[in-house]
């Protein structure tokens, strides 16, 4: 009785701290408004697809393009791209091009986005600045709001 008494105590705590390190995702509310608490590991994280195929934007205002992994890639369906060079955090790296996409945040439709296909990166897509630039972003310390660029 002892032993299912502590792998019950075990189980409850794992699902506890589980849960705690889970991103906090964003929600939409209205008029295409979409606002995302800082997670536990000091990002934002939004909702949105790829092409029509779900995804979860990690929020990166210094990357200059939505990027994501080679994993994602083939789950997204993306085509093969052309061979360019990019910057990324940890350097230069060999990555694909892949054009004319589209891209949803939340409700947010942009279309003919460029999207960089990383080889080595297994984290959740990166939403950069060419996708960025069609939303206003206000930040405080602990929320973020997206919403449509005003023409």
């Amino acid at each position: 009785m002892a032993a299912i008494v502590w792998v019950a105590l075990f189980a409850g705590v794992y699902f506890v701290i589980d849960a705690t390190q889970r991103p906090k995702v964003a929600t939409v509310i209205g008029n295409n408004e979409i606002q995302s608490p800082r997670s536990r590991d000091g990002h934002f994280y939004v909702p949105g697809a790829i092409n029509g195929q779900p995804v979860t934007f990690m929020v990166d205002t210094g990357a200059s393009t939505v990027s994501v992994g080679y994993q994602h890639a083939q789950r997204l369906g993306l085509p093969r791209g052309r061979q360019v060079m990019v910057g990324t955090a940890n350097g230069y790296t060999q990555a694909e091009e892949v054009l004319a996409q589209t891209v949803s945040v939340g409700d947010i439709l942009i279309r003919d986005v460029r999207i960089v296909i990383l080889p080595n990166n297994s984290g959740e897509p990166l939403l950069g600045q060419n996708v960025l630039k069609h939303l206003d972003i206000l930040q405080s310390q602990e929320l973020m709001t997206l919403k449509p660029r005003r023409s």
